[in-house]
């Protein structure tokens, strides 16, 4: 009896995972999107950039670490997985853009996320962006 009732929920734990990786959002169509972000013409070092859809699509994450020469590649994921599964590149589309300075970068004069005043276009084909981030 013991086993039985095991076997049962066992398979019932497999059902119900089953169905809940179904329901996730799907990805769509993913463009490559990689750039610099810049501050008075100059490249900024570290942080991280994130896109959010205009309108919101709060199933995704669109971000990307930025590196020490301000570029960035960004990748996006779904909120609803807890696998993390990641996708490089964002959907086509507009987004409101926000960089966060990295705590030790002290070229960029940003302390706070600084939010760009204008969407920026995702096109469906290779994007390579320069991201000028407005004076403070």
């Amino acid at each position: 009896m013991r086993k039985v009732s095991l076997g049962v929920l066992l398979a019932g734990l497999v059902l119900l995972v089953g169905c809940k990786a179904k329901n996730q959002p799907q990805f769509g169509d993913l463009y490559p999107v990689t750039g610099t972000i810049l501050a008075s013409g100059k490249a900024v070092s570290g942080g991280v950039v994130r896109f959010s859809p205009d309108p919101d699509k709060p199933d995704f994450l669109i971000n990307s670490e930025v590196g020490s020469d301000g570029r960035f590649k960004l990748s996006t994921v779904r909120t609803t997985d807890s696998s993390g599964e990641r996708k490089p590149g964002a959907p086509a589309g507009n987004y409101k853009v926000t960089y966060t300075p990295s705590v030790t970068d002290q070229t960029a004069g940003y302390k706070q996320p600084v939010t760009l005043p204008k969407a920026v276009t995702v096109e469906p084909k290779e994007n390579d962006l320069k991201i000028e981030l407005p004076a403070k």
